[in-house]
């Protein structure tokens, strides 16, 4: 595919949020330099296929604020907190120099005066940072890496809910259609004299109420993929094929357990990881016990929270399993509909009523299929040190 990257130095202000907000890159370069990948990898980066597996290799390489923070990693990289702290008042001091106070006679006074101060303000703003940093390039590095997981895990979480929403489609569309086939049985009723016209009313809104619900589903569609797109590095309006999701491997279960896995999810977790390297920068007493306690209250929520997410996961497969055997009683229904329909028995009315049901039990299934997907995803994104913390 044709992918799409710049970017421009600055702080850390580049944030999810501003990622989520279609912020599209807008060059042709990938972020790593070609010997980075193999052409195998590259290759398969670079087609206009959008596969769930290889979202964070586009993370990386095509998203606009990883690439804007690793080009501004380079202003930080091997730097301690007293260097990066002299960088702000070297910043400061530049600011300062640039301020000029205009006099009154000065044509647009009013707006020169409120740029002077506006100069003035950001100037202390540095040096109040500067006097505070306890950053050095390490946990700049780590809140970096920390932004990039956050992005993979809400890009893989944007293309489940795209074939969810696929799903929701589907049932929409059989809703609408069992709705039209209600609305021509009403009518018919009516001229026979056998319901009235506020039935055909109330069956003609049934059916706008469908419509809606397709076009609804067709926007919430569209929107998704746009935003998925863009953040794996294609342009809002381009047209990538999106790859069918992998299969649900429930057997990934069976290796997850929160006590024993609790090790590596505090080794890696970059809040906690960040959390002790300020301890380490940290000169003031008042300030390190602070820190401490955070630390320890970090590593409370990591526990806390990696047994909340396996418990998530458990109740996932519970649910799936229900919406399996959900599934299974409603495919025999409707082969029992369709033979009833193939020899008359039934009328298409009753017939689309027992489709329309079998559909709803298959989009519940799938549903609930990309949804126990999603849990693995999470538990296994805060053994890699992504944990959204309470």
């Amino acid at each position: 595919m044709k992918k799409t990257g710049t970017g421009w130095r600055g702080f850390l202000t580049l944030s999810l949020a501003a990622a989520l907000a279609g912020a599209a890159p807008a060059g042709a370069l990938a972020a790593s330099p070609e010997f980075a990948r193999t052409p195998e990898e590259w290759e398969r980066l670079r087609d206009n296929t959008l596969e769930y597996e290889e979202i964070p290799d586009l993370i990386r390489e095509y998203n606009s604020t990883v690439q804007n923070n690793m080009i501004s990693y380079g202003d930080y990289r091997g730097k301690d907190a007293n260097e990066i702290a002299e960088d702000y008042r070297e910043a400061a001091q530049t600011l300062y120099d640039s301020v000029v106070w205009p006099s009154e006679d000065d044509t647009g006074y009013a707006m020169l005066y409120s740029a002077a101060e506006t100069a003035q303000a950001q100037a202390r703003q540095l040096e109040k940072m500067a006097d505070e940093n306890v950053s050095d390039g390490m946990i700049i590095k780590w809140q970096y890496d920390q932004v990039e997981a956050s992005l993979s895990s809400t890009a893989q979480n944007l293309m489940s809910q795209y074939y969810q929403l696929l799903e929701n489609r589907k049932t929409a569309e059989a809703g609408k259609e069992l709705a039209e086939a209600s609305l021509r049985s009403v009518e018919t009723q009516a001229s026979l004299g056998m319901a009235t016209e506020n039935d055909v009313l109330t069956a003609r809104e049934a059916v706008k109420t469908a419509e809606a619900g397709v076009i609804s589903a067709e926007s919430n569609i569209q929107s998704v993929k746009q935003n998925l797109q863009v953040m794996t590095g294609w342009a809002y309006n381009s047209e990538p094929e999106i790859a069918q999701m992998p299969p649900v491997d429930v057997t990934r279960i069976d290796a997850m357990n929160p006590e024993t896995d609790l090790e590596k999810a505090l080794e890696n977790n970059y809040t906690l990881l960040i959390a002790k390297r300020t301890l380490e920068n940290t000169s003031d007493a008042a300030n390190q016990q602070i820190q401490r306690q955070t630390i320890a209250n970090t590593e409370q929520q990591i526990a806390s929270g990696l047994t909340d997410l396996y418990s998530q996961v458990l109740q996932a497969r519970n649910t799936y399993d229900q919406a399996r055997s959900a599934l299974e009683l409603e495919e025999k229904n409707m082969a029992a509909a369709e033979t009833k329909y193939g020899l008359g028995m039934i009328s298409r009315l009753e017939y689309l009523q027992a489709r329309n049901a079998y559909v709803e039990s298959q989009a519940n299934f799938r549903i609930q299929e990309l949804a126990l997907q999603s849990a693995m995803d999470a538990y296994d994104w805060a053994l890699r040190g992504n944990m959204v913390l309470g």
